[in-house]
């Protein structure tokens, strides 16, 4: 408990003495305190008016951003447009003011500024990279034109040639339409053969009919005759007169003109079935035929199946190539050139020289200047006073 009100009375008498050193060296501290601020006001005061001149730039749009606003600022920070600038004003680059860029999070602005005490030169500085931004920015979005309506040019040809094609396949579908008509008509001719051959087939049936009724009467009249002439022999080894002689004769003639007649009807019946047998034959031959045309026709048919799709195929190519001329066109209504939404503008009011700033900074550092100075001095006059006790 004794040690602890110790301390704090050594405490007391350590803030006392700091107090007490305060106080006496008072005109020293409050001298360097007003000397400083009065300094710094006067130096304030003879500094140039500081003016802040300030532009803005909107990076246009041609098909995509003309360029990417950080990269913008990356450029003007390092002084890519410096040079030019520099030259077209003869500025030396020891004159040379610092720009500051900046690009605003979520938009395609770059602002541009300069404090300087020359306002009217920053202006120019200002005015004349705006002029070079835009003549970059204008090429670049000349060359996308350039670019976007060669592309619609060419795809304009695609489509020409596409046509051009679809044309090529609808003539090619024409012609099998006909070679297919063509076929039918030779197909229908063919049955027309046909149905005349079997037309001619029913009379050779009829005859052969008619010549084998024919031939079963001949038959008859031959078996009629042969009896005759079997009966005129028997009667001639009785009676051997002229007159039986003749008959008999005469019945052998007629036996023997029958048989050939009957021969004869037997090959007109052959050569009647020959025929009909060849006219079968070019019945099969004429249905063959239609097998086959029928085949072609169905070749044919699979073959106009195929010019279809090719046609609608390329009929959707048109389409694939009409949107894409859309969406170049609806790209270049879109273009939005790189234009200044904030011409070069100076400061109604200097932003430097922070006077108020300076004379406040002045003043506390002459304090701190005072303060230490004074506990400096008290220290060293102490430590006199001790040698010559000593």
């Amino acid at each position: 408990m004794a040690q602890e009100e110790k301390q704090q009375f050594e405490d007391e008498i350590n803030l006392a003495d700091y107090v007490r050193v305060l106080l006496k060296r008072k005109r020293l501290i409050l001298g360097l305190f007003f000397g400083a601020a009065i300094a710094a006001g006067i130096w304030s005061f003879s500094l140039p008016k500081v003016y802040k001149i300030d532009t803005a730039l909107e990076v246009g749009i041609a098909g995509k951003i003309v360029e990417d606003p950080i990269q913008l600022v990356g450029k003007i920070e390092g002084d890519v447009y410096g040079i030019k600038i520099r030259e077209a004003l003869q500025i030396p680059e020891v004159e040379w003011p610092e720009i500051k860029a900046e690009n605003p999070k979520g938009t395609n602005l770059v602002r541009r500024s300069i404090e300087s005490s020359e306002p009217e030169k920053a202006k120019q500085i200002l005015e004349e990279g705006n002029k070079l931004i835009l003549a970059e920015h204008q090429e670049i979005t000349e060359v996308r034109i350039r670019l976007i309506n060669e592309n619609i040019k060419t795809t304009e040809e695609k489509i020409e040639i596409v046509k051009s094609n679809i044309e090529k396949v609808k003539n090619k579908k024409q012609s099998s339409e006909n070679d297919i008509q063509r076929v039918k008509n030779k197909i229908e001719t063919l049955r027309e053969d046909i149905e005349s051959t079997r037309n001619k087939i029913e009379p050779l049936r009829n005859d052969i009919t008619r010549i084998e009724r024919k031939i079963g009467n001949a038959e008859e009249e031959e078996a009629n005759l042969e009896a005759k002439v079997n009966a005129l022999q028997q009667q001639l080894v009785y009676e051997q007169t002229p007159g039986t002689q003749f008959a008999l004769f005469d019945a052998k003639e007629k036996l023997a003109n029958k048989k050939q007649e009957i021969e004869n009807l037997y090959l007109s019946i052959n050569s009647l079935k020959r025929t009909i047998e060849d006219y079968n034959l070019q019945i099969n031959s004429l249905e063959r035929s239609i097998e086959d045309y029928n085949s072609q026709i169905g070749s044919l048919e699979r073959g106009l199946e195929d010019y279809n799709i090719q046609i609608n195929s390329l009929e959707n190519q048109i389409g694939d190539h009409q949107a894409q001329i859309n969406s170049l066109r609806a790209s270049l209504e879109d273009i939005r050139p790189t234009q200044i939404v904030k011409k070069p503008t100076i400061s109604e009011q200097p932003v430097g020289p922070k006077k108020k700033l300076n004379i406040m900074i002045g003043g506390v550092l002459g304090l701190f200047v005072g303060v230490f100075w004074a506990f400096g001095k008290e220290w060293w006059e102490t430590a006199d006073k001790n040698k010559i006790i000593k």
